[in-house]
Protein backbone atom coordinates (compact mmCIF):
# COMPACT_ATOMS: atom_id res chain seq x y z
CA UNK A 1 0.00 0.00 0.00
CA UNK A 2 1.48 3.61 -0.83
CA UNK A 3 1.48 5.36 2.26
CA UNK A 4 3.79 8.21 2.17
CA UNK A 5 2.31 11.44 4.44
CA UNK A 6 0.24 13.38 2.53
CA UNK A 7 -2.60 15.21 2.91
CA UNK A 8 -5.78 13.64 1.08
CA UNK A 9 -8.98 15.97 1.97
CA UNK A 10 -10.90 17.61 4.29
CA UNK A 11 -13.39 17.36 6.81
CA UNK A 12 -16.20 20.47 7.34
CA UNK A 13 -17.58 19.88 10.59
CA UNK A 14 -20.83 21.23 12.39
CA UNK A 15 -19.08 23.34 15.05
CA UNK A 16 -21.55 23.27 17.41
CA UNK A 17 -22.17 19.47 16.96
CA UNK A 18 -18.36 18.66 17.38
CA UNK A 19 -18.26 21.54 20.23
CA UNK A 20 -20.82 18.62 21.98
CA UNK A 21 -19.23 15.59 21.45
CA UNK A 22 -16.09 17.11 22.43
CA UNK A 23 -17.04 17.93 25.59
CA UNK A 24 -17.82 14.19 26.42
CA UNK A 25 -14.30 13.57 26.34
CA UNK A 26 -13.70 16.67 28.63
CA UNK A 27 -16.07 15.22 31.22
CA UNK A 28 -14.35 11.64 31.10
CA UNK A 29 -12.46 10.81 34.48
CA UNK A 30 -8.78 10.75 33.96
CA UNK A 31 -7.25 7.06 32.68
CA UNK A 32 -3.64 5.78 32.91
CA UNK A 33 -2.47 6.52 29.75
CA UNK A 34 -0.91 2.25 28.18
CA UNK A 35 1.30 4.05 26.03
CA UNK A 36 2.83 6.63 28.70
CA UNK A 37 6.31 6.45 27.43
CA UNK A 38 5.76 7.79 24.36
CA UNK A 39 3.93 10.96 25.55
CA UNK A 40 5.72 13.46 27.43
CA UNK A 41 3.25 16.32 28.91
CA UNK A 42 -0.37 16.18 28.97
CA UNK A 43 -0.80 12.97 26.57
CA UNK A 44 -4.27 11.50 26.57
CA UNK A 45 -6.01 8.55 24.39
CA UNK A 46 -9.75 7.92 24.42
CA UNK A 47 -11.09 4.73 22.36
CA UNK A 48 -14.03 5.20 20.40
CA UNK A 49 -13.92 1.71 18.37
CA UNK A 50 -11.21 -1.13 19.14
CA UNK A 51 -10.62 -4.73 19.74
CA UNK A 52 -12.81 -4.94 22.72
CA UNK A 53 -15.06 -2.54 22.74
CA UNK A 54 -14.22 -1.18 26.53
CA UNK A 55 -13.53 2.58 26.40
CA UNK A 56 -10.52 2.30 28.94
CA UNK A 57 -8.74 0.19 26.00
CA UNK A 58 -6.21 2.16 24.00
CA UNK A 59 -3.77 -0.49 23.10
CA UNK A 60 -3.43 -1.12 19.32
CA UNK A 61 -3.78 -4.56 18.28
CA UNK A 62 -4.52 -6.86 15.24
CA UNK A 63 -8.08 -8.16 14.48
CA UNK A 64 -9.73 -9.81 12.06
CA UNK A 65 -13.16 -8.22 12.68
CA UNK A 66 -14.39 -4.70 12.17
CA UNK A 67 -13.66 -2.65 15.81
CA UNK A 68 -16.66 -2.25 18.07
CA UNK A 69 -18.01 1.07 19.45
CA UNK A 70 -17.17 1.89 22.82
CA UNK A 71 -19.67 3.54 25.10
CA UNK A 72 -17.66 6.99 24.14
CA UNK A 73 -17.79 6.37 20.61
CA UNK A 74 -21.90 6.25 21.52
CA UNK A 75 -21.87 9.03 23.33
CA UNK A 76 -20.21 11.16 20.73
CA UNK A 77 -22.69 10.42 17.77
CA UNK A 78 -22.06 13.41 15.45
CA UNK A 79 -18.32 12.35 15.55
CA UNK A 80 -19.33 8.26 15.54
CA UNK A 81 -21.89 9.28 12.46
CA UNK A 82 -18.91 11.17 10.55
CA UNK A 83 -16.39 7.79 10.86
CA UNK A 84 -19.43 5.48 9.62
CA UNK A 85 -20.43 7.84 6.53
CA UNK A 86 -17.08 8.66 5.46
CA UNK A 87 -14.92 5.91 5.98
CA UNK A 88 -14.48 2.02 5.16
CA UNK A 89 -15.70 0.80 8.73
CA UNK A 90 -15.62 -2.86 7.79
CA UNK A 91 -11.58 -2.24 7.93
CA UNK A 92 -11.11 -0.24 11.00
CA UNK A 93 -8.99 -1.83 13.68
CA UNK A 94 -8.74 1.28 16.13
CA UNK A 95 -10.21 5.06 15.94
CA UNK A 96 -9.38 6.92 19.31
CA UNK A 97 -9.30 10.95 19.90
CA UNK A 98 -5.53 11.99 21.02
CA UNK A 99 -5.08 15.16 22.91
CA UNK A 100 -1.28 16.55 23.36
CA UNK A 101 -1.59 19.95 26.04
CA UNK A 102 1.51 21.56 26.42
CA UNK A 103 3.92 18.49 25.38
CA UNK A 104 5.38 16.15 22.77
CA UNK A 105 4.78 12.88 21.37
CA UNK A 106 7.97 11.28 20.97
CA UNK A 107 9.96 10.45 18.19
CA UNK A 108 9.26 7.22 17.80
CA UNK A 109 8.43 4.48 15.08
CA UNK A 110 5.28 2.54 14.90
CA UNK A 111 4.72 -0.64 14.31
CA UNK A 112 7.98 -2.29 15.03
CA UNK A 113 6.15 -5.32 17.06
CA UNK A 114 4.63 -6.40 13.83
CA UNK A 115 5.80 -9.12 12.26
CA UNK A 116 3.31 -9.20 9.29
CA UNK A 117 3.00 -7.20 6.06
CA UNK A 118 3.07 -3.65 7.10
CA UNK A 119 1.71 -2.82 3.61
CA UNK A 120 -2.17 -3.92 5.24
CA UNK A 121 -1.84 -0.54 7.29
CA UNK A 122 -2.84 2.61 7.18
CA UNK A 123 -3.17 5.15 9.78
CA UNK A 124 -4.92 8.75 9.13
CA UNK A 125 -5.04 11.90 11.31
CA UNK A 126 -8.06 14.39 10.77
CA UNK A 127 -7.66 17.13 13.61
CA UNK A 128 -11.26 18.05 15.85
CA UNK A 129 -9.35 20.94 17.85
CA UNK A 130 -5.81 22.58 17.00
CA UNK A 131 -4.23 25.74 17.82
CA UNK A 132 -1.21 28.05 16.11
CA UNK A 133 1.83 26.43 17.85
CA UNK A 134 0.98 22.39 17.09
CA UNK A 135 3.02 20.63 15.00
CA UNK A 136 3.87 17.29 13.21
CA UNK A 137 7.27 16.20 12.08
CA UNK A 138 7.78 13.13 9.41
CA UNK A 139 11.18 12.20 8.32
CA UNK A 140 10.91 12.48 4.86
CA UNK A 141 7.97 15.28 4.49
CA UNK A 142 9.37 17.56 7.16
CA UNK A 143 7.44 19.62 9.85
CA UNK A 144 3.73 20.26 9.17
CA UNK A 145 0.40 21.73 10.97
CA UNK A 146 -2.05 19.84 10.59
CA UNK A 147 -5.16 21.94 10.29
CA UNK A 148 -8.89 21.31 11.38
CA UNK A 149 -10.67 18.95 9.16
CA UNK A 150 -7.48 18.21 6.69
CA UNK A 151 -7.13 14.42 6.47
CA UNK A 152 -3.92 13.47 6.33
CA UNK A 153 -2.29 10.31 5.82
CA UNK A 154 0.76 9.65 8.00
CA UNK A 155 3.78 7.33 7.06
CA UNK A 156 3.86 5.95 10.55
CA UNK A 157 6.34 3.49 9.30
CA UNK A 158 9.69 6.13 9.63
CA UNK A 159 10.89 8.33 12.47
CA UNK A 160 7.82 10.79 13.01
CA UNK A 161 6.50 13.32 16.22
CA UNK A 162 4.38 15.85 17.34
CA UNK A 163 4.95 18.85 19.74
CA UNK A 164 2.13 21.32 21.52
CA UNK A 165 4.17 23.99 22.79
CA UNK A 166 0.65 25.50 24.19
CA UNK A 167 -1.73 24.58 26.88
CA UNK A 168 -4.72 24.47 24.78
CA UNK A 169 -6.56 21.53 23.68
CA UNK A 170 -5.08 19.75 20.43
CA UNK A 171 -7.08 16.89 19.93
CA UNK A 172 -6.91 14.54 16.85
CA UNK A 173 -9.07 11.91 15.42
CA UNK A 174 -6.76 8.70 14.76
CA UNK A 175 -8.22 5.66 12.60
CA UNK A 176 -6.58 2.65 11.79
CA UNK A 177 -7.46 0.97 9.33
CA UNK A 178 -5.81 -2.57 8.02
CA UNK A 179 -6.50 -4.74 4.88
CA UNK A 180 -5.21 -8.28 5.17
CA UNK A 181 -7.81 -9.32 2.19
CA UNK A 182 -6.85 -7.22 -0.32
CA UNK A 183 -3.50 -8.03 -2.55
CA UNK A 184 -1.90 -4.70 -3.22
CA UNK A 185 -4.57 -2.48 -1.00
CA UNK A 186 -4.43 0.94 -2.10
CA UNK A 187 -5.07 3.84 0.22
CA UNK A 188 -7.88 5.28 -1.42
CA UNK A 189 -9.62 2.79 -0.17
CA UNK A 190 -10.39 3.83 3.30
CA UNK A 191 -13.17 6.10 1.73
CA UNK A 192 -16.64 5.25 1.69
CA UNK A 193 -17.95 8.59 0.73
CA UNK A 194 -15.10 9.72 -1.94
CA UNK A 195 -16.04 12.97 -1.63
CA UNK A 196 -14.28 14.06 0.60
CA UNK A 197 -11.00 12.52 -1.12
CA UNK A 198 -9.06 15.57 -1.94
CA UNK A 199 -5.44 15.92 -2.92
CA UNK A 200 -5.38 19.21 -4.49
CA UNK A 201 -5.57 20.75 -0.98
CA UNK A 202 -2.57 22.33 0.40
CA UNK A 203 -0.39 21.12 3.23
CA UNK A 204 0.37 23.57 5.83
CA UNK A 205 4.28 22.52 5.78
CA UNK A 206 6.50 24.99 7.82
CA UNK A 207 9.75 26.34 6.37
CA UNK A 208 12.74 25.76 8.20
CA UNK A 209 16.37 27.16 7.83
CA UNK A 210 19.99 25.32 7.81
CA UNK A 211 21.68 24.90 11.30
CA UNK A 212 25.15 25.80 11.18
CA UNK A 213 27.51 22.64 13.13
CA UNK A 214 29.05 25.34 15.35
CA UNK A 215 25.78 26.27 16.22
CA UNK A 216 24.64 23.25 16.94
CA UNK A 217 27.51 22.16 18.72
CA UNK A 218 27.28 25.19 21.16
CA UNK A 219 23.82 23.94 21.79
CA UNK A 220 24.59 20.12 22.58
CA UNK A 221 27.47 21.39 24.69
CA UNK A 222 24.77 23.58 26.95
CA UNK A 223 21.79 20.71 27.10
CA UNK A 224 25.26 18.41 28.38
CA UNK A 225 25.53 20.59 31.30
CA UNK A 226 22.19 19.78 32.20
CA UNK A 227 22.51 15.82 31.90
CA UNK A 228 23.10 14.41 35.19
CA UNK A 229 21.28 11.09 35.22
CA UNK A 230 18.85 8.86 33.18
CA UNK A 231 16.18 10.92 34.21
CA UNK A 232 17.13 14.42 32.38
CA UNK A 233 17.15 12.26 28.79
CA UNK A 234 13.29 13.17 28.22
CA UNK A 235 13.69 16.41 28.86
CA UNK A 236 16.56 16.78 26.71
CA UNK A 237 14.67 14.77 24.13
CA UNK A 238 11.99 17.27 24.47
CA UNK A 239 14.91 20.52 23.86
CA UNK A 240 15.90 18.63 20.80
CA UNK A 241 12.72 17.94 18.95
CA UNK A 242 11.56 21.95 19.61
CA UNK A 243 14.48 22.92 17.40
CA UNK A 244 13.77 20.63 14.89
CA UNK A 245 11.03 22.84 14.15
CA UNK A 246 12.85 25.27 13.17
CA UNK A 247 16.05 23.68 11.63
CA UNK A 248 16.20 21.75 8.63
CA UNK A 249 16.98 17.97 9.91
CA UNK A 250 15.28 14.98 9.82
CA UNK A 251 13.61 13.13 12.81
CA UNK A 252 15.93 10.55 13.46
CA UNK A 253 18.52 13.72 13.98
CA UNK A 254 17.06 14.27 17.18
CA UNK A 255 18.46 10.60 18.72
CA UNK A 256 21.48 11.05 17.09
CA UNK A 257 21.90 14.62 19.29
CA UNK A 258 20.88 12.90 22.12
CA UNK A 259 23.45 10.49 21.94
CA UNK A 260 26.31 13.21 21.35
CA UNK A 261 25.10 15.35 24.18
CA UNK A 262 25.19 12.08 26.37
CA UNK A 263 28.80 11.55 25.02
CA UNK A 264 30.14 14.49 26.28
CA UNK A 265 28.78 14.04 29.50
CA UNK A 266 31.34 11.15 29.47
CA UNK A 267 29.21 8.88 31.63
CA UNK A 268 28.82 5.78 29.92
CA UNK A 269 25.72 4.36 31.65
CA UNK A 270 24.26 7.90 29.69
CA UNK A 271 25.47 7.12 26.70
CA UNK A 272 24.33 3.30 26.97
CA UNK A 273 20.48 4.67 28.34
CA UNK A 274 20.59 7.06 25.32
CA UNK A 275 21.08 4.29 22.46
CA UNK A 276 18.43 2.10 24.09
CA UNK A 277 16.34 4.56 23.82
CA UNK A 278 16.99 5.21 20.25
CA UNK A 279 17.04 1.14 19.26
CA UNK A 280 13.14 1.28 21.09
CA UNK A 281 11.74 4.14 19.23
CA UNK A 282 13.15 4.28 15.89
CA UNK A 283 14.88 0.92 15.98
CA UNK A 284 13.58 -2.71 16.76
CA UNK A 285 11.10 -3.70 19.73
CA UNK A 286 9.62 -6.82 20.67
CA UNK A 287 5.64 -7.08 20.99
CA UNK A 288 4.61 -5.89 24.26
CA UNK A 289 8.25 -4.10 25.16
CA UNK A 290 7.91 -1.71 27.22
CA UNK A 291 10.95 1.47 28.45
CA UNK A 292 11.39 3.11 31.56
CA UNK A 293 11.66 6.25 29.99
CA UNK A 294 10.49 8.38 33.41
CA UNK A 295 10.41 7.63 37.29
CA UNK A 296 7.89 5.31 38.61
CA UNK A 297 6.69 3.94 35.22
CA UNK A 298 7.68 0.15 36.62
Amino acid sequence: MATSTRLVGRIKFDGELLKNDLKVLSELPSIKEQYDEFGSGTWINHSLYNKSGEWKDTVFTDINHPAIQTEVGAAMPYLSRIIEEYFDTDHISMARVRNLIDGLVIPHTDFLELSKEKAQYVRILIPLETCIDSYHSEEKFGVFRMRKGDIWILESTVPHSAINLTSDNRRILSLDFRYADVENPHYSLIFKDRSIHDETVEPAVVSRTPIESEDLQDYLEQLSERFHDKDDAEQILVKLSQIQLRFDSPVSDIYKNLSEVAKLTQREDLVEHCEKMRTFYIGSRAMNERFPLRKGLF
